[in-house]
């Protein structure tokens, strides 16, 4: 009975831990650990979408080895701007489309080969087999794809290029017709005129308004005496009437200008155009200095190139 009691405190005694359970515990660490470096790291992939951007383009009819500082557009070469305007204007094309347009499209530049930004589309061929439906997938060869989607990039780029210069061709037309209808516009001063019968022109206009000033000098300005000198321009239609008259430089005096715009309509319808000016002009442009100056008693109105 003692003997029994005895060996019963040492079964309760703990179990030493041997090696397998050491093993055990750091497998079991190892993956804790692991799971927590796997869970608590996200990746996050980059964001691959393309904002597309609108540029304004054009086509450059030559390339040039310098870039020029200020370009106006963009095009596919460097290119030195010429021309006559005084202001940047697209490039127009004389060159004949494959069709004809009347009207000025706004055309989209032509894009790159659809290959490079559209996905591949696969096709995909059905079949059907006594109750069910297979559907099998039948992809191309990669080159024969390739060189199937190149072709109808191709066409599609062609289609583009004719309507743009179908566009170009139109815009030019109608450039063309406006500057046709623009009125021919000749200006006479006496130090630009040389033919005769410009200078004729000029002389029989001048004494003209300058006898018709005189016998309706401003009398305010002649109470006040008020004198000074302005700088006026008068455009004359073919057949003598006024087109337009306008100050290009006051005389500070309201009443003088005033004055010679109601001398040149009393003046007023002047001699037509003689047939020379008629072939090289639609209308006239005088622009002459007016003079209103008082001696003593005496008003007198002059006009002269400076």
């Amino acid at each position: 009975m003692n003997q029994a009691l005895a060996v019963e405190p040492q079964a309760l005694a703990a179990s030493p831990v041997d090696s397998g359970d050491r093993l055990s515990f750091t497998f079991f660490l190892a993956i804790v650990v692991h799971a927590l470096l796997i869970l608590g790291i996200s990746f996050k992939l980059p964001d691959h979408s393309n904002k597309s951007q609108t540029i304004e383009i054009t086509l450059a009819t030559h390339k040039a080895a310098r870039a020029p500082d200020d370009a106006d557009f963009l095009a596919q070469h460097n290119q030195e701007a010429s021309g006559t305007l005084d202001e940047a204007k697209q490039l127009t094309t004389e060159r004949q489309a494959e069709f004809a347009d009347t009207q000025v499209r706004d055309v989209n530049p032509v894009p790159q080969q659809a290959s490079a930004t559209q996905q591949l589309k696969e096709q995909q061929l059905v079949t059907t087999q006594s109750r069910s439906t297979h559907v099998a997938q039948v992809t191309l060869n990669p080159d024969e794809r390739t060189a199937s989607q190149q072709r109808e990039g191709l066409a599609e780029d062609q289609l583009m290029v004719s309507a743009e210069i179908a566009s170009l061709q139109a815009k030019l037309d109608k450039q063309r017709q406006e500057y046709a209808k623009r009125p021919r516009v000749r200006t006479l001063t006496s130090v630009s005129t040389k033919e005769s019968f410009d200078a004729k022109y000029l002389h029989d206009w001048s004494t003209k308004v300058e006898q018709v000033g005189n016998r309706n000098y401003p009398k305010e300005a002649l109470s006040r005496k008020i004198t000074g000198h302005l700088r006026l321009s008068v455009v004359i239609n073919p057949d003598g009437t006024i087109y337009e008259i306008k100050v290009l430089q006051s005389s500070g005096q309201r009443i003088l200008d005033d004055a010679a715009r109601q001398i040149v309509r009393l003046s007023a319808p002047f001699a037509q155009f003689p047939a020379e000016i008629r072939k090289q002009a639609d209308r006239l442009q005088i622009i002459r200095t007016w003079n209103f100056e008082i001696t003593g008693r005496d008003a007198a109105i002059t006009t002269s190139a400076n």
